[in-house]
């Protein structure tokens, strides 16, 4: 194939292709072959070409791989180029391909992406009324519970007038009746405004507004009450905020199965559809609060029912369900009509998926029940029909020209206009558990940019990862950031001490391969990629004009001071101009430097580099970088010296800046240098 010449040397290492292949049959070698001996692996490629590799060597390899320079265990050691590849690295034909050939990222899009485009999303499960005082007889409660986003309302979820009034007696639970058509409520700063009224007495039961949004992280994956108290009455609010979701629309139809009978073309339906995840008890921590987390989309009594022409869909009180993308959606069926009796009792299952339709047929003898699930994301309202678009929120750094006096013979000087390339920033990988909690982590994370290949993290099960309380992923980017308009990100993770499989499977972006309708770039994006005990959460952000800040962090000393002493704590990079207002983005759109607790210090000898998580840095041009500190040292006399401060570093491409953090004694100093394209051995120079 002509101009087809990457190298492959991440298979050169037998103990790596060992390794892997151990991690991906879940910890077992298998049989599938020798490392010793050569092996054929035939990948797809476009058109009706098949490229078989057999032996290595400049000219026939598959893939190209570039080898970071600071890891613990090296993905690509350099080893003996006669090693052959070995096909049994792969159990199926499709991470094979994955493995062994180049992105082209509009096939990937369609083909191999697994992951779904989340961001956290509040679903309101019921609201329950219950009576403190006696009024002698049931309420008959009509008003609004109107969700609203800030200042804005969004949709109600309950609306009835003095007319269409339903009785509580004592305790009771109100029917809900939205969202409706694609709304849903992200976490950010809603609230409900809860407004009944009994027509009997003609008074206030409840009139309040409830804050929705996470408090604490704990907040988060977990099912929440909330009580709000009226002058009659205690409104129960449960509800939950799911940490990376997206939305399913519900549409269920009823047709004939003989489609040339036109004897009867409308029919009485009644009966219940409710919702629920498959995970529940994930959410909730005693069986009896299972059936809090569901979802009631059809209520009919008998006497009640809903006339339905048939082939038409059925009008549900609520349609559109908030889903983690770590879940699975169950829906309980059962539905009866006036004529044929009892046409659905069923139990269906629906993973979450990227984008499209799951449709189920439950057939009798006479009619058939379609259930339809649209699956999308909200990102088209977060960033086209709503005010808080990062890139709006990111504000252009103002140029401050020179404010000499100006002179006849000398002209006032301009800064440079730097024009940057499309590049890409991975702030964060959550890990979690659909499940079982993930406690500990190994595998791999590779990054393809359109024609070589590496790893942003890469253990095994010698050097596995402890994950702390915030299950983020210690990713490395010490060597180049992804760079061009396209990229894929492959995941092979899992728990070896609960062997589990986190995480296995790929994301993909192209600047054509979603939605056309809108730019996705200066988007904050999460993909979760599952597996099947559990998930990744990716989350970056794609940039059309960023360069590459060069890290390097040293700890100093006055004096004479301890030359070794234990570091903790933290170092963040992230962006002037963005919003970290909400624990959300707090936590995962900072790009972690350094991130140790007190029990997991490290050794730092005084004078020396800071061992960083990530030395490389992508910046948006129209925005500068932000480094926060917040470290702590413990010398021989075991007394803390904190370190904290901030610091601002605008981009210029023609100095490495330094600026320092003073602390007791201590301090540190940070030398940033911007590059405008990847360079693969940056000396930081002061």
């Amino acid at each position: 194939m002509v101009g087809y010449e990457p190298d492959l040397d991440l298979f050169r290492n037998k103990d790596f292709v060992k390794r892997l292949r151990r991690f991906i049959n879940g910890g077992n070698d298998g049989d599938q072959g020798s490392d010793s001996e050569p092996s054929n692996i035939n990948t797809p490629l476009s058109g009706d070409a098949t490229l078989s590799v057999n032996t290595l060597s400049a000219n026939d390899a598959t893939l190209s791989v570039i080898r970071p320079c600071t890891s613990n265990t090296p993905l690509l050691p350099a080893d003996d180029p006669s090693l052959s590849v070995d096909a049994s690295l792969a159990d199926d034909a499709t991470l094979s391909s994955r493995l062994t050939r180049p992105y082209h990222l509009h096939e990937l899009s369609i083909n191999d992406n697994d992951h779904c485009l989340t961001t956290p999303l509040i679903q309101v499960f019921s609201v329950c009324i219950s009576l403190n005082i006696d009024l002698g007889k049931p309420c008959e409660i009509y008003g609004s519970i109107r969700a609203w986003e800030g200042s804005r309302p969004r949709f109600y979820l309950y609306e009835r007038g003095p007319e269409d009034s339903e009785t509580i007696d004592g305790d009771g639970t109100l029917s809900l009746i939205g969202p409706h058509d694609g709304a849903i409520i992200p976490s950010l700063n809603n609230s409900l405004d809860i407004c009944l009224r009994d027509r009997v007495q003609g008074v206030d039961v409840v009139n309040s507004m409830l804050e929705l949004d996470p408090i604490t992280e704990d907040s988060f994956d977990r099912l929440l009450k909330r009580d709000v108290q009226g002058p009659f009455a205690v409104a129960h609010v449960y509800y939950a905020v799911f940490q990376h979701a997206h939305y399913a629309t519900v549409q269920v139809t009823v047709t004939k199965n003989d489609v040339g009978d036109n004897s009867c073309q409308a029919t009485d339906i009644y009966g219940s559809i409710v919702t629920g995840y498959a995970n529940a008890r994930k959410y909730c921590s005693v069986d009896e609060d299972l059936k809090l987390l569901e979802t009631r989309v059809f209520d009919k009594q008998s006497h009640q029912p809903l006339r339905v022409m048939l082939g038409t869909p059925i009008r549900l009180s609520r349609d559109v369900v908030a889903v983690p993308a770590y879940s699975t959606l169950t829906m309980q069926v059962n539905l009866w009509d006036s004529i044929h009796g009892k046409i659905a009792d069923e139990t269906l299952n629906f993973p979450a998926h990227m984008m499209g339709h799951n449709p189920v047929y439950i057939r009798t003898q006479y009619v058939c029940v379609e259930v339809l699930l649209w699956w999308d994301h909200v990102y088209h309202y977060l960033y086209n029909d709503r005010f808080m678009e990062v890139s709006e929120m990111r504000k252009k750094p103002r140029v401050i020209y020179n404010q000499q006096p100006s002179s006849p013979f000398i002209p006032r000087m301009k800064p440079p206009v730097y024009v940057g390339y499309p590049k890409v920033e991975v702030f964060s990988v959550f890990v979690g558990g659909i499940s079982k909690n993930i406690s500990a982590l190994c595998g791999a994370i590779l990054v393809n940019d359109g024609g070589s290949t590496y790893s942003i993290y890469n253990r095994d099960d010698s050097c596995l990862e402890l994950l702390s309380d915030n299950g983020l992923a210690s990713i490395e980017v010490n060597y180049r950031a992804i760079d061009n308009f396209d990229f894929g990100i492959i995941l092979f993770l899992r728990d070896p001490v609960g062997n589990l499989e986190v995480s296995r499977g790929s994301l993909g972006w192209h600047v054509g391969s979603l939605e056309s309708y809108m730019s996705w770039y200066s988007k904050r994006l999460c993909s979760v990629v599952r597996g099947d005990d559990g998930y990744a959460a990716v989350h970056y952000e794609v940039f059309s004009d960023a360069f590459e800040a060069f890290l390097e962090v040293k700890l100093l000393a006055e004096g004479c001071h301890d030359s070794c002493v234990n570091l903790y704590g933290s170092l963040f990079g992230l962006y002037g101009g963005c919003d970290y207002t909400t624990s959300y983005d707090n936590k995962y759109y900072k790009s972690r430097l350094f991130d140790r607790p007190r029990d997991r210090s490290v050794e730092q000898n005084v004078g020396s580099g800071i061992a960083l998580l990530k030395s490389i840095v992508v910046v948006p041009n129209e925005s500068y970088l932000i480094i926060e500190a917040n470290l702590c040292l413990l010398g021989s006399d075991s007394v803390e010296v904190p370190i904290r401060g901030t610091h601002k570093f605008q981009i210029d491409l023609s100095n490495t800046v330094s600026k320092f953090i003073q602390g007791e004694h201590y301090g540190i100093e940070i030398c940033v240098k911007f590059m405008k394209q990847q360079s693969y051995s940056v000396v930081v120079n002061r």
